[in-house]
């Protein structure tokens, strides 16, 4: 869904790329940078500043979006890039959706805390069964919850606290969903594999 408009974001996001290449960042730089930005925006939402804490998240889910765009706008994309970009990725999530289960476990809310770690879990195969399929075939991008997706709905469900559970549940049915997709797709495509 939005990952079409990765083409357009790349356009739109380039003197800022620019801007960020003249002063030497780095595609590491934005990586850790949206790492941590994430882990200050996770310890404010465990303590319920729901609105700072979901702008910084969304600032620096931004910045995270922008270090593949400057990788390969300075010519230095590399393989451990993409690596490392990925694994601090499943940090970042897993420290947004720690600190809701935290949130809940805290005030006593058992509906938020089951909801943010089924949310957790699909969140953590749906990135692992990509992983781990792309290991013996070419699989791109399957499903109805990818991460951009996933990071626009947390952004909103935390701006807008009162929805805090509808959003939990829109991420679990669409998490599950888009895991089944990908199981299937993969499925399909290692039966199309000609045997060796």
């Amino acid at each position: 869904m939005i990952h079409v408009l990765k083409g357009p974001f790349e356009k739109a996001s380039r003197p800022l790329v620019d801007l960020l290449i003249r002063h030497h960042y780095t595609a590491f730089h934005l990586t850790m940078i949206a790492f941590f930005g994430t882990v200050m925006a996770s310890i404010l939402i465990y303590y319920e500043n729901w609105i700072i804490g979901s702008s910084l998240f969304m600032l620096f889910s931004l910045f995270d979006a922008l270090d593949g765009s400057l990788a390969r706008r300075n010519n230095s994309a590399k393989p451990i890039g993409a690596f490392l970009d990925s694994v601090m990725d499943r940090f970042s999530d897993s420290a947004i959706l720690f600190a809701i289960i935290f949130y809940a476990f805290n005030v006593g809310n058992k509906n938020v805390f089951l909801l943010a770690l089924l949310a957790l879990i699909a969140s953590l195969i749906t990135s692992y069964i990509k992983a781990k399929a792309e290991n013996f075939l070419e699989f791109g991008s399957i499903g109805l919850l990818q991460r951009p997706e996933r990071v626009l709905i947390i952004f909103l469900m935390l701006l807008f606290s009162k929805y805090l559970i509808l959003g939990l549940w829109v991420l679990v049915i669409g998490g599950y969903i888009t895991i089944c997709q990908r199981l299937y797709s993969a499925y399909k495509k290692f039966n199309h594999q000609p045997f060796s």
